[in-house]
């Protein structure tokens, strides 16, 4: 196996994303059922687990495409009427960009024209991959990532511990006539679930993904100083 396949945006943005989604019903397996708290058990949910999160990320760049969850902004920022940065700033920005490559030519003369809207699309895929050793950029990709998936599952996520809720409650109400009789590791994994319930309600919104979108951006749009 190759280590540099668990690069920092792999593991933060990807990978942490598939194990919060997958954390209710890991959750309530190992509390809820003795079964498994033996090592032979343990070892097997937890591979099959970790196998199953390599395809989450495929499952996550699929529905991003479906709900057309991509606010990337930084061509915007770009754009002439954008007042994100100051005017000397985005001078600096245009002029640059037309010195290091004859297709951004139209920087020299910004307008409001579609084709100088396409160059701003072109310049943004360039700075990318221009810029993948920049730590700042790197960040703010990975914040801007691990939101965009998390978005991507939050109606997945929110069903999952749904599920959880139905795994927990066929486990602790049979044989129980009361709310003392239900074992106190049901009664953990029920609230550990409440709390990543109420993560996906109002921890993943828009406003979360459309900040960490601009904050990206404009780390990018910096990054032009340093080519």
């Amino acid at each position: 196996m190759k280590l540099e396949l668990f690069d920092a945006y792999h593991v933060r943005a990807r990978l942490s994303a598939s194990i919060i989604l997958l954390a209710p019903i890991a959750l309530t397996l190992f509390l809820c059922f003795q079964e498994v708290h033996n090592f032979a058990s343990s070892s097997v949910l937890i591979f099959f687990l970790l196998a199953f999160t390599n395809y989450v990320p495929i499952l996550q760049r699929n529905l991003a495409c479906k709900k057309n969850i991509n606010v990337e902004c930084a061509a915007q920022l770009l754009s002439v009427d954008d007042t994100t940065f100051d005017s000397v700033s985005k001078n600096r920005y245009y002029n640059k960009l037309a010195k290091l490559d004859d297709s951004f030519k139209a920087f020299e003369h910004p307008d409001d024209s579609e084709e100088f809207k396409k160059c701003c699309k072109s310049a943004v895929i360039y700075l990318r991959n221009q810029t993948r050793g920049n730590r700042l950029v790197l960040e703010e990709n990975i914040n801007y990532g691990f939101c965009k998936n998390l978005k991507a599952n939050k109606v997945m996520g929110i069903i999952m511990c749904l599920l959880s809720f139905g795994m927990i409650a066929l486990i602790s109400l049979p044989g129980c006539s009361s709310v003392s009789d239900i074992p106190a590791q049901n009664i953990l994994a029920f609230t550990l679930n409440v709390v990543i319930l109420l993560f996906w309600i109002f921890g993943v919104t828009n406003k979360t993904l459309d900040s960490t979108a601009r904050y990206y951006g404009k780390a990018l749009i910096m990054a032009i100083d340093a080519l």
